[in-house]
């Protein structure tokens, strides 16, 4: 069995909900390890993600520890960095295993193709998170974040995610969902047999068909409010609710 998640955005909210989601992910975690082939997060795993050469977040321990432990089992982690991740560098890499991509995936799962992506910045209008994500992830902006006390650098991008958070609907805009579902038709259209986004918290599946040819568009969702993910088992894509799956 194949995973897919995203959207978790640990560190969001209050500290008390915030380690219920992530009691849920070891959950997770340990549920799949025995059968799992490959697991692909599909970015935000953090509300907010910023290392420094030395220091690593505290709240967040108990996640890194247990997805060193499915990469030191022998299962594959593929990291796709979200509109939230911009602060990664080399830890997830050189500490834990997990191969980090910098933009969408393509990939070969049992025969079929896949094209795998947080799906920021695939708005129909996308010059807005186009921009934030040129600023982002700049590397003299990084350079200069790294030079303030890591209290003081991870407190601005908390903050700096909670505005994000404040500003923008839980729902998606038209502008995204069309977007994403612009992008994933065209896709297919390329000859992928499958897309698989996150990004607006909104798991459904969609069958296109575009150039004629014909293909299945599914969102991961979110765990803020669906606790959805999506599976494949060789043969189906299919989503899923984490709490069904783990009887919780």
């Amino acid at each position: 069995m194949i995973y897919f998640i995203s959207d978790l955005h640990l560190g969001l909210g209050e500290r008390s909900a915030d380690k219920d989601r992530e009691r849920l992910l070891l959950k997770f975690l340990s549920h799949i390890k025995p059968h799992t082939e490959r697991l692909f997060i599909l970015g935000d795993l953090f509300d907010y993600w910023f290392e420094y050469k030395t220091v690593v977040q505290k709240q967040h321990i108990r996640t890194l520890a247990a997805l060193a432990d499915i990469v030191e089992s022998g299962i594959p982690v593929d990291y796709v960095i979200g509109n939230h991740d911009f602060g990664h560098r080399n830890f997830f890499a050189e500490e834990l295993g997990v191969t980090v991509h910098y933009s969408d995936v393509t990939v070969n799962l049992h025969g079929k193709t896949f094209m795998l992506a947080h799906g920021d910045c695939k708005e129909l209008d996308s010059r807005k998170s186009r921009f934030i994500r040129s600023v982002l992830r700049n590397p003299l902006a990084l350079k200069a974040w790294t030079a303030l006390h890591p209290d003081i650098g991870i407190g601005l991008a908390s903050a700096a995610s909670r505005k994000s958070r404040i500003q923008s609907s839980l729902q998606p805009t038209a502008n995204e969902r069309e977007g994403l579902e612009r992008f994933a038709r065209q896709s297919i259209g390329e000859g992928y047999d499958y897309v698989v986004m996150g990004h607006i918290h909104l798991p459904y599946t969609a069958r296109l068909e575009y150039k004629g040819r014909s293909g299945l568009y599914v969102n991961t969702g979110d765990w803020l409010t669906h606790d959805s993910l999506v599976r494949f088992d060789g043969t189906t894509l299919e989503l899923c609710a984490l709490t069904t799956m783990l009887c919780v």
